[in-house]
């Protein structure tokens, strides 16, 4: 019995959670890469899973198991009507600027809104069947959920996206579904039969003892005990109501704040995204288990030592080496979620309130991702919410441990509360002090943040009071703005945290976000008009730039209208001559902002010289334009750690031919430390017979890494022959592509990130 219903639930999850990522993909290349897109991907999935959940919660606690069966098979029955999943190209392009946002929830819910409604009360719902057939303990049933999220979520990128087009995704998940349905006519028929044979003559219940509380003492006969009873007034409930809602929200928070940071600041791998929920979805797998593979008091006490180990690599600014930072975080974020939801898995309630616990854990997760999503960027200019997030979930120690412990006065609790800020208010302190001073960072460092997160440690069986001055220290060390270098402007949106940073020697301003560079410019005004790192004038760009000009290179045409695709600091304008037109496009308007408030790059450009700025997807934007607008068209959104697919497909391909003149140049930045990028594009240029050629500038002297050259590599195609022979005459190391054999151009339809990676 207890097989069918396992399989059923993971039959489920992995069907929900491969669901997203597909349907994501068939939005991207309509609407553009930007992240109100994914935002609004996300939330309505979040919505869906919390209305499968409210749903299975009105059905189960107002129904019996005979109308929950009939109504359930009739909603399985009712998501074929939409399937297989199929998104209205014509009905997302016609969406106007000002109906996008409602317009794409509209989308998402015609074209899969139902199937993944149907999936989503699938968990709640066959566990409280399940219980009802007289089982022990239905919430071990919760780790099969949470085995099938995790091999969705670790085969889709590794098993699925490599091997299937969307449109083969899409009549897959159809046939899975099918077996999905049949599994649920099965559990059905299952609880069904049960039900009929289990009716027997119940015990009265005790006088005094409400109805529920009486199916609780019946399940407690029968070895249920291990879920506690409901509490005794409605005070307690509430409270238990939003300690359910609490402990699902910090770690849901603390999965979003530090997958951000680990892949922006720390390791700007591509999928490396995929670990930390991995980690998350196998928490609650170790925390709902029967069997616990760790003491609640053992996972409490490594939390707070973690705890304590990345505050101080954080606050210290350690960034090597880089993959045991990483796997610091990773085990934080791993240990504290286990922590958090072994706390709920004690608190779990009787079956008959089942539905509602589930209900709420899904809405601490979901306010969990709207305040890191939604919030945080708009209230803070950092990634405040992370440390916030850390000291939520060493909070949490504090339900496993009143769980295990007799509680404490509320005055306890008031003078741990002092405490902690007390140590926030003095690492504060110790930090204006060392701005006063000038002293070294270096040693500054030990006194600032290092010794008072030791007494912090020091506090760790007191959890509450761990929690407030962790959590206080962190926040002053993020507001404080760093060690090495200054920060002189800083600020957030929905793209991230973007920084303006001078370095030590103070020679350079540069754009950052996380650990990529976007940009740099000397701050020696007569050094100012010289591109740097990546465009540096002996590297690949200078090649291009110079000779398409006809700048050292007589036999080159001069190239009067340029686009360019990704505008960091504007590096590429100190190349623009009187005569010519530029048009950038720039996904993120903050970007622009700075571009033109800290860095002289787009202002330096000679009068003569016409320079326009688009905001939006790029995509978009250049398919809007003119036929044949641009001789020269850089694209330069390659170089951080989640490469813009749409941006590198076939399709896209064709809206670059559309905005280039007949022979005109498409020049490629492909930097990226993980993916190899030039074998994807010989294979754009030969499945239109066009030409292409490669560079990648390795060779940095001592003396051009001193004036801020960066090693760089670029790709040139074009129909024309003649405009790719100058570039080879300008520098010996470019070298002629040859068309791929194995690689496979990438489409809409059909990209494999995962085997274009290399480690």
């Amino acid at each position: 019995m207890i097989s069918r219903f396992a399989v059923t639930l993971f039959v489920s999850a992995t069907l929900l959670f491969a669901c997203q990522p597909m349907v994501a993909r068939m939005i991207v290349p309509l609407l553009g890469g930007a992240p109100a897109v994914w935002i609004l991907c996300s939330l309505c999935f979040q919505a869906l899973v919390l209305g499968g959940y409210l749903y299975a919660h009105v059905v189960g606690s107002r129904f019996g198991v005979k109308t929950q069966v009939i109504l359930q098979l009739a909603l399985v029955a009712s998501a074929f009507l939409v399937l297989p999943v199929v998104v209205d190209e014509a009905l997302v392009q016609s969406l106007t600027a000002k109906s996008r946002s409602l317009g794409l929830l509209a989308v998402l819910l015609r074209s899969v809104g139902l199937p993944f409604f149907v999936l989503s009360t699938t968990s709640p719902l066959l566990q409280r069947w399940y219980a009802e057939l007289g089982e022990t303990d239905p919430y071990h049933l919760y780790a099969a959920s949470n085995a099938g999220s995790m091999l969705a979520l670790l085969g889709y990128p590794f098993a699925i996206e490599p091997f299937l087009a969307l449109h083969d995704q899409s009549r897959v998940l159809h046939t899975a579904f099918a077996g999905y349905a049949l599994l649920i006519v099965l559990c059905a028929m299952s609880a069904v039969r049960r039900k009929q044979e289990a009716r027997v003559e119940a015990t009265p219940a005790p006088a005094g003892v409400t109805s529920s509380d009486g199916e609780a003492l019946a399940a407690a006969k029968k070895g249920a005990s291990s879920s506690r009873p409901p509490p005794a007034t409605k005070e307690a409930l509430w409270r238990e109501r939003l300690l359910w809602v609490g402990l699902a929200f910090a770690p849901s928070s603390l999965l979003l704040g530090a997958t951000e940071f680990v892949t922006t600041d720390l390791a700007s791998v591509p999928l490396l995204w995929v670990v930390p929920l991995a980690l998350y979805l196998a928490s609650f797998i170790v925390a709902f288990a029967k069997k616990q593979v760790v003491t609640p008091y053992v996972a409490s006490r490594a939390l707070a030592l973690l705890a304590a180990i990345v505050a101080i690599s954080k606050l210290a600014e350690v960034l090597g080496p880089a993959w045991l930072i990483v796997v610091c975080h990773l085990l934080l974020l791993f240990v504290g979620a286990v922590v958090c939801h072994r706390a709920l898995a004690l608190r779990r309630p009787h079956h008959t309130r089942l539905t509602e616990f589930y209900l709420l854990l899904s809405l601490g997760g979901v306010l969990g991702g709207a305040f890191n999503g939604l919030l945080a960027p708009v209230i803070f200019n950092d990634l405040l919410e992370y440390p916030i997030a850390i000291a939520l979930v060493v909070l949490g120690r504090a339900a496993v441990e009143e769980k295990t412990d007799p509680p404490e006065p509320a005055s306890a609790k008031k003078r741990d509360l002092g405490y902690g800020l007390a140590l926030a208010a003095l690492t504060f302190l110790l930090v204006k002090i060392a701005e006063w001073t000038h002293s070294s960072p270096k040693h500054s460092v030990i006194w600032m943040y290092v010794l008072p997160v030791l007494v912090a440690f020091v506090w760790s069986k007191r959890p509450i009071r761990y929690a407030v001055a962790l959590g206080g220290i962190l926040v002053v060390g993020n507001a404080h703005g760093g060690l090495t270098g200054s920060t002189i402007h800083k600020e957030r949106d929905f793209f991230g945290v973007l920084k303006v940073r001078r370095d030590p020697t103070g020679k350079y301003l540069m754009l950052l976000s996380g650990s990529t560079i976007h940009g740099a410019q000397s701050t020696d005004p007569s050094a100012k008009r010289m591109p740097l790192t990546y465009y540096y004038p002996t590297g690949p760009a200078g090649d291009v730039l110079g000779g398409l000009r006809g700048e050292g290179d007589p036999s080159a045409r001069a190239s009067r209208r340029v686009g360019v695709i990704g505008l960091g600091v504007g590096s590429l304008a100190a190349y623009a001559k009187p005569g010519e037109s530029w048009t950038f496009f720039e996904l993120n308007p903050r970007c622009v902002d700075i571009a033109r408030s800290h860095f002289s790059y787009l202002s330096d450009v000679p009068k003569e010289v016409n320079v326009g700025i688009e905001v939006g997807d790029a995509r978009i934007r250049v398919r809007e334009g003119a036929e044949g607008r641009f001789d020269l068209l850089v694209l330069d959104a390659f170089s951080s750690d989640a490469i813009p697919v749409h941006l590198v497909t076939r399709e896209a391909f064709a809206t670059y031919r559309h905005a280039l003149a007949p022979d005109g140049v498409l020049l490629a930045h492909i930097s990226n430390r993980h993916v190899r990028l030039e074998p994807i594009f010989a294979a754009l240029a030969a499945d239109v017979e066009w030409l292409a050629i490669g560079r990648n500038d390795r060779g940095v002297t001592a003396e051009e890494r001193e004036a801020e050259k960066t090693g760089s590599h670029w790709v040139v195609l074009s129909s024309s022959k003649d405009a790719l022979d100058a570039v080879v005459a300008k520098n010996k190391e470019w070298r002629w592509l040859p068309p791929p054999s194995r690689q496979k151009v990438w489409t809409d339809d059909f990209a494999d990130v995962l085997g274009a990676m290399h480690f």
